[in-house]
C-alpha cells in the first residue's frame, strides 16, 4: 500500500466515523471529567488490559477524589485502590499512579511534560502511554501503537511488522504529520466494530470496496 492509497483508506474511514459508536469513541464522548493532560495520562494507565468502560467508571470513581498530582499524593493508596477497582492490575496501577503523581511533582513542577524523551523518563510510563497523552491532551501529531493499529496497517499491508514497536518505528519515519493527528483513535474504533483480531467483519467493512478496487487484498491470517 502506498502512502497516497493509505491517506484515501485514512479519508473514507473519517467519513464513515461520526456515525460508529465504537468503545473507543464513547471513552471520549462520555467522560464527565476534566480532560487534562493529567487525567489522560492517568486514565491511559488505568486502560491497560482493561476494558473501556469499565476503565471509564473507575476514572469517574478516582478523579472525583483527586485530579491533579497536587491532590493525588494526598490520597492513601488504599482510597486509590478501592476506587480503580477492578480494572486490571488495580494494585499494581494504585502504586503507580502515586509514584508518576510525585514524579510529575519533583521533576516537571506538577505540570505533565510535552516531550516524548521527558515523559517516558518517568517509571510506569511507556511511549504508547506518553504518545496517547501528546496527542489527546497537547495536540501533539503523535500515534499511539497499540494492538489494533499494528494489527489493522498489517493487515492491509502499510506496513509488514512484527511487533507494535516495530510499527512505531516504520510509522515515525514513513507518516507525514497531518496523518498522524487522530489516527488512534480512528483505527482503534475501526477495529472495534470491524476489523477484529478475531473474526473480522469483511462484509461491512467501509473500506472493502476501496481496497479491492485498489487491488489490495487484507492479509486475514497472518494478523
Amino acid at each position: 500500500m502506498t502512502l497516497q492509497q493509505f491517506r484515501t483508506i485514512v479519508e473514507r474511514l473519517k467519513e464513515h466515523y461520526p456515525a460508529w459508536d465504537a468503545p473507543a469513541k464513547r471513552f471520549v464522548t462520555e467522560a464527565k471529567f476534566r480532560r487534562t493532560p493529567y487525567t489522560i495520562l492517568i486514565t491511559t494507565l488505568l486502560s491497560l488490559r482493561t476494558q473501556d468502560s469499565v476503565t471509564l467508571q473507575a476514572a469517574h470513581r478516582l478523579f472525583a477524589i483527586a485530579d491533579t498530582p497536587h491532590e493525588m499524593v494526598h490520597v492513601s493508596r488504599e482510597t486509590i485502590e478501592r476506587a480503580i477497582h477492578p480494572v486490571g492490575m488495580y494494585r499494581r496501577k494504585a502504586a503507580t499512579i502515586l509514584e508518576v503523581s510525585q514524579a510529575l511533582l519533583e521533576r516537571f513542577g506538577g505540570e505533565v511534560p510535552k516531550s516524548l524523551e521527558e515523559l517516558c523518563s518517568i517509571k510506569g510510563v511507556g511511549r504508547k502511554t506518553a504518545k496517547i497523552v501528546l496527542e489527546s491532551g497537547y495536540g501533539l501529531p503523535y500515534v499511539a501503537v497499540d494492538t489494533h493499529v499494528h494489527r489493522i496497517l498489517n493487515r492491509w499491508g502499510f506496513v509488514q511488522t512484527k511487533s507494535a514497536q516495530e510499527t512505531d518505528r516504520v510509522l515515525e519515519e514513513r507518516l507525514p504529520t497531518e496523518l498522524r493527528r487522530g489516527l488512534n483513535r480512528l483505527l482503534v474504533s475501526f477495529g472495534q466494530l470491524y476489523c477484529k483480531p478475531v473474526r473480522p467483519d469483511c462484509r461491512e467493512c467501509p473500506v472493502r470496496e476501496t481496497l479491492e478496487g485498489m487491488g489490495i487484498r487484507c492479509n486475514i491470517a497472518d494478523h
